[in-house]
């Protein structure tokens, strides 16, 4: 059994808000992927509703992650979505089953 941990975050922004959490949500993706312990690292925005925005992140375990929380551009990023979200985020730690 793998100590790998896939985190499912979901987001929704303010109307006025899509392209600057966009532009952030961009701007950790390469930082983050240069992590340790990142194994994958993806931010999606849903077709349906652009205020949507959705990470799915692999890591190879807890500490990984507790660690990339740490990170200044993190905490920056999450400094802006406390601004911009339109609700709190939903983040779930998942553990592949196949």
């Amino acid at each position: 059994m793998t100590n790998e941990l896939t985190l499912v975050a979901k987001l929704r922004v303010k109307d006025d808000a899509v392209e600057q959490i966009k532009a952030a949500a961009l701007a950790i993706v390469e930082p983050s992927r240069a992590e340790a312990g990142c194994i994958s690292y993806d931010v999606h925005q849903s077709v349906e509703d652009p205020t949507v925005f959705a990470w799915y992140e692999t890591w190879t375990d807890k500490a990984a992650i507790d660690e990339h929380f740490e990170y200044d551009y993190v905490k920056n990023f999450f400094a802006i979505v406390n601004e911009l979200a339109a609700e709190p985020p939903v983040i779930t730690l998942t553990n592949k089953l196949t």
